[in-house]
């Protein structure tokens, strides 16, 4: 694991999520051992999250679940490409960390693409928004979002790329 030395905000940020997260498994807020709501199957919006970061993997899959989102983690990008190739209908949108051991994010968004090139696909880094931004021109991904996740964020971006779940309900139902 390498370790990256964040500037005093940063740092206090992170220590403030991490202390919220503990908190809300503390009281029961987050599961992380709960499967998707009946709400999540019935408006069926899945996200893949390939990510090597337990902790901010496991934090985004019950923060999505909770708002409806179906969601499956993969910490390792080969694997979860493998999947991807058997069936590429199991995601509307990938949330992919960048800085991963076996293959970084921008290799696996090309082979992500070339699987599916309408596939959503979203950056989730810790690094700089301008870094981030550099990387988003490199590659073909449609948002980025920061680590530690950030709820309205992260939703907002969601529901302009592949919709609210409790709406896509509604006009899936219709």
């Amino acid at each position: 694991m390498s370790w990256v030395y964040l500037s005093a905000v940063q740092d206090a940020e992170w220590a403030y999520s991490l202390l919220q997260i503990s908190q809300n498994l503390a009281e029961g807020i987050i599961n992380t051992m709960s499967e998707p709501t009946n709400e999540a199957a019935q408006n069926d919006i899945r996200i893949l999250i390939i990510d090597d970061d337990s902790v901010n993997s496991t934090l985004a899959k019950g923060v999505l679940q909770r708002h409806g989102y179906m969601v499956e983690v993969s910490s390792n990008p080969m694997r979860a490409l493998e999947k991807f190739a058997r069936d590429i209908d199991c995601a509307d949108l990938v949330l992919l960390d960048y800085f991963m051991p076996t293959l970084d994010g921008g290799q696996t968004v090309q082979h992500l693409r070339k699987l599916r090139p309408d596939i959503k696909v979203v950056l989730f880094s810790g690094a700089e928004e301008m870094h981030l931004r550099r990387i988003m021109k490199e590659h073909p991904i449609d948002a980025f979002i920061h680590k530690p996740l950030r709820i309205d964020e992260a939703l907002a971006v969601l529901r302009k790329l592949v919709g609210d779940p409790s709406t896509h309900a509604l006009t899936a139902r219709a």
